[in-house]
């Protein structure tokens, strides 16, 4: 129970829970993800790279979420707390649908701050799209502060919202 690296065996898993949440983020008028993206190869690259993380509870894969060093360039606009050479950046978090409503993005989460504050890691950087709403509440309601808006892409009407959490007082 809790999180865990993910390994290939788990891609299958990953990729049915993103194909499940795709038509209600796109239903509630969100397209940031699609049936093109992410795919399976971003999945794999993440899994190669060992920032893909599962989380596991009743012995079911119900959730994922990559946590990396990859900020994008766009980053260096936002007024960030603690810099991110201090801080590891969030992306493509999903929680199976069929499990939706028990707390299990708050426990992944939460599972991931505290092991990224173990190995002395400063900060999450994050962002998700202007129409995740959803994503955008997780994120206040798991106590990360709103820093700005920013484009992550040539689209000028493709709005961003960017949150960070500090962990802990002790710096």
């Amino acid at each position: 129970m809790g999180i865990r690296k993910a390994v290939h065996e788990d891609l299958e898993r990953v990729m049915e829970i993103k194909e499940k949440v795709v038509p209600l983020m796109v239903g509630a008028g969100n397209t940031q993800w699609s049936e093109a993206y992410p795919n399976q190869n971003r999945f794999s690259r993440d899994v190669e790279a060992g920032s893909l993380y599962v989380y596991e509870e009743d012995g079911a894969l119900d959730g994922f979420v990559v946590v990396d060093d990859d900020h994008p360039e766009q980053y260096d606009r936002i007024d960030w707390e603690v810099p991110r050479t201090e801080s590891k950046a969030m992306h493509r978090m999903a929680v199976d649908p069929s499990r939706q409503g028990r707390g299990i993005a708050r426990k992944m989460m939460a599972a991931v701050e505290a092991q990224l504050e173990a190995e002395g890691i400063r900060a999450i950087h994050t962002d998700t799209s202007l129409e995740n709403e959803r994503m955008q509440k997780q994120f206040e309601k798991n106590g990360y502060t709103f820093k700005g808006k920013l484009h992550l892409d040539d689209n000028d009407d493709d709005w961003y919202v960017a949150y960070e959490k500090v962990f802990g007082n002790r710096y």
